[in-house]
């Protein structure tokens, strides 16, 4: 039997994005393991119980302490030498350049999934400078291990990092986003509500656009242009654009959002909505609200930040902004407001979309179709 290691930051983020692959790599008779930070017990006994041997790690995303990030590599290098994959899937920069400088030594086949460049990439700052310099330098490694592939959500991605590497031809490919599943997030015409509803659901991070949304509330109504705000998602405790939970108890008191917090019925949150937005300037790979939002049939707005444009097609699946213009926003939302029939018609436009591009099927076979390749 074949063993697969995925290597990722956080357990939520692997069960929203990739446990369908890891049980589609049991169904063809790989050893699943995971490597990650277990925050959640719920999250390690439910990945246990599904047949996946889990190694909790205590590599924190964010962090930027040098000693700490070391001391983790040591931990992290002792758990895949004791694993020794045939496989090792990274899944965002640190497991990447981790995992990466491991299986260039130890003559291991690897994957890196690069889902948005990351702030590495967008932010600004000797820092960070710095950070892109070292980062690029150990791509340019893991790039020298011939079984080495790069997974890109979406085409900026692959083009920017393009500028300063040389892949070979064999050595990237672009899959679109985590996919969906298609049958639970079904086609489902929009209620006629009288006030719509515009629903966010993210990270609670201020790029990522909420408060964008509740500055345009609040702007609307004052011009007599009504929506109700509804918003699910994580809180972030430990991230310097994490929004404060007493800021969004504010909102939630004055109004301005109804607050849900962090929801597993998403698809249904959907399908009670009108309109979905994600003003975000976050450099992101393809946002899953936005591709469950088409799925079900809903109309989109989003900045063209990073993959949006992907699954966003202006004045065809929704409305796409150039990033930050707040005045294009408000126009384009109270359109989307105005009109039922738009928002019915982008929906059914973004529904063919996903079903062509995003299902979960496409992904799952394209990622396994990688597998087989390196073996």
């Amino acid at each position: 039997m074949k063993i697969i290691c995925y290597f990722i930051n956080s357990d939520w983020y692997f069960d929203l994005h990739w446990l369908e692959r890891a049980l589609a790599s049991k169904r063809h008779n790989y050893q699943v393991h995971i490597i990650a930070r277990f925050t959640e017990q719920d999250f390690l006994d439910k990945f246990s119980k599904l047949g996946f041997i889990c190694h909790p790690i205590s590599l924190k995303e964010r962090a930027m302490n040098p000693f700490g990030f070391l001391s983790s590599s040591v931990s992290i290098f002792q758990i895949l030498n004791q694993i020794k994959p045939d496989i090792l899937h990274s899944i965002t920069i640190k497991p990447i350049l981790l995992g990466g400088i491991y299986a260039k030594n130890s003559s291991c086949s690897f994957v890196a999934n690069i889902v948005g460049l990351g702030r590495v990439f967008d932010s600004k700052g000797i820092i960070f400078s710095i950070l892109k310099k070292i980062t690029l330098g150990i791509y340019k490694f893991i790039l020298s291990n011939n079984n080495s592939r790069f997974i890109f959500e979406h085409e900026e991605d692959k083009n920017i990092l393009k500028e300063y590497l040389k892949f070979k031809n064999d050595q990237f490919v672009v899959i679109d986003g985590a996919g969906v599943d298609t049958t639970l997030f079904s086609y489902q015409c929009e209620n006629k509500n009288i006030v719509p509803v515009v629903f966010f659901a993210g990270r609670m991070l201020k790029n990522k656009g909420l408060n964008t949304l509740v500055k345009l509330r609040r702007e609307l109504k004052k011009d007599n242009v009504n929506f109700n705000l509804v918003v699910a998602g994580i809180e972030v405790n430990d991230d310097p654009q994490a929004i404060p939970s007493h800021l969004l108890k504010e909102w939630c008191e004055n109004g301005d959002i109804v607050w849900l917090g962090m929801r597993k019925d998403i698809h249904q949150l959907i399908a009670e909505s009108n309109i979905i937005a994600l003003p975000t300037t976050y450099p992101e790979g393809v946002p899953r609200i936005l591709i469950e939002a088409s799925a079900i049939g809903r109309a989109c707005i989003a900045y063209d930040s990073g993959g949006c444009k992907s699954i966003v097609k202006d004045r065809v699946t929704g409305y796409l902004v150039e990033k930050n213009n707040y005045a294009l926003l408000k126009e384009k939302m109270i359109s989307l407001i105005n009109s039922y029939e738009l928002r019915v018609n982008m929906g059914i436009n973004g529904r063919k979309l996903v079903i062509d591009r995003f299902s979960s099927n496409k992904v799952i076979n394209k990622t396994l179709e990688i597998y087989n390749q390196l073996l």
